[in-house]
């Protein structure tokens, strides 16, 4: 396989490097792309100023009132309830009093969860999906690296299948496609009992899809893949050829269903928000890749790693290489970073 990709892209010889180079490579030669965090449920920073301090920092006060029974419980069994208990149930259990505050905030798993998912946690709470979701399974899926259905990094979670996805299958895998409300009624000519199965929620105002399609309508919207499981059938055909593309067939719904969560390290502590390879999109800018249309260059080019991950592309991506070595290996700027990557994608500022 190497042997047929283009001159210029694949070095001859391994790269290597020192391990205390690493993180230098990555700043040289790798960029996150916000353009695909902000094409899904996403909240300016600016939403997030007055909300964060006040649902992670407990009041510097002595409680005055107890727990009540709770109180009673060892202190590891309390903590175990907690961690069961559905997001919405949490917090309303942290508003309760003084004691009851101090004891949530005092959970590890909690810091984390509001520190690095804060627009999921506020995604789950808008769309009142939040009673379905456990501040366990929320933990479980910020220390969670892979897609669940390719293995690859993973840097978003479908909303109503609770599952970690990469971009490439959150736009085009079956097991992530939503669909509206009454379009899949129509598809799979559900019952009514069949159709009270469903897990579904109303969509977000937003900017949505990398065409960045604003909707302002809120939209019932549930998961193919859920309805598939409850009629135990394919969509009828008739029903399906005949739904228009503004019906509930819209791929756009995967983008409203979804949203962006970094990965949390639990070893090391570090947070990671996926990467993609600035040399991979310089080679598509010199035409070394791409230059014929080919899919597998911007599919490359559109990658998100993980760090390790990276870091082994690296070793044989001969124009991460190149600007690696222009940036005065970690020292500067690179003198050819794409703007793409200056930028972190291709959509304009938001904040």
């Amino acid at each position: 396989m190497a042997a047929l990709l283009p001159r210029g892209y694949r070095s001859v010889t391994e790269y290597r490097f020192r391990q205390d180079e690493t993180d230098a490579i990555v700043r040289a030669a790798a960029y996150h792309r916000k353009d695909f965090c902000h094409s899904v449920i996403w909240f300016s920073s600016r939403e997030h100023v007055g909300i964060r301090s006040s649902i992670a920092t407990p009041f510097p006060r002595t409680p005055d009132t107890g727990l009540g029974p709770l109180g009673r419980l060892p202190l590891e069994l309390l903590h175990d309830v907690l961690l069961r208990l559905d997001i919405r149930s949490l917090f309303s259990f942290r508003q309760a009093n003084l004691n009851s505050r101090q004891t949530v905030d005092s959970l590890h798993q909690y810091q984390m969860v509001v520190a690095h998912g804060l627009n999921l946690l506020c995604a789950l709470l808008r769309t009142r999906l939040a009673i379905g979701i456990s501040l366990l399974d929320f933990y479980h899926a910020l220390c969670t690296k892979a897609c669940a259905l390719c293995g690859e990094f993973g840097g978003f979670v479908s909303l109503l299948t609770w599952n970690r996805c990469c971009f490439a299958c959150l736009q085009g895998a079956s097991e992530t496609q939503v669909q509206t409300l009454a379009g899949i009624r129509k598809q799979f000519r559900l019952t009514k009992a069949e159709s009270g199965q469903l897990k579904w929620f109303k969509t977000l105002p937003g900017i949505y899809s990398m065409e960045e399609s604003v909707y302002k309508s809120r939209i019932a919207v549930v998961s193919t893949q859920q309805a598939k499981l409850v009629s135990g059938q394919q969509p009828h055909a008739a029903a399906a050829q005949a739904q228009p593309a503004s019906s509930g067939r819209n791929p756009k719904f995967n983008f409203m269903g979804s949203c962006a969560l970094p990965y949390y390290d639990r070893r090391t502590g570090r947070v990671e928000y996926g990467m993609s390879c600035a040399g991979c999109q310089l080679a598509l800018e010199k035409y070394i890749i791409g230059a014929r249309g080919e899919k597998w260059a911007f599919e490359a080019r559109d990658k998100v790693y993980a760090q390790d991950s990276f870091l082994e592309h690296f070793r044989w991506c001969e124009q991460a290489q190149i600007l690696w070595r222009s940036s005065g290996e970690g020292k500067n700027q690179p003198t050819e970073l794409p703007e793409g990557a200056q930028r972190g994608g291709y959509f304009n500022n938001r904040e």
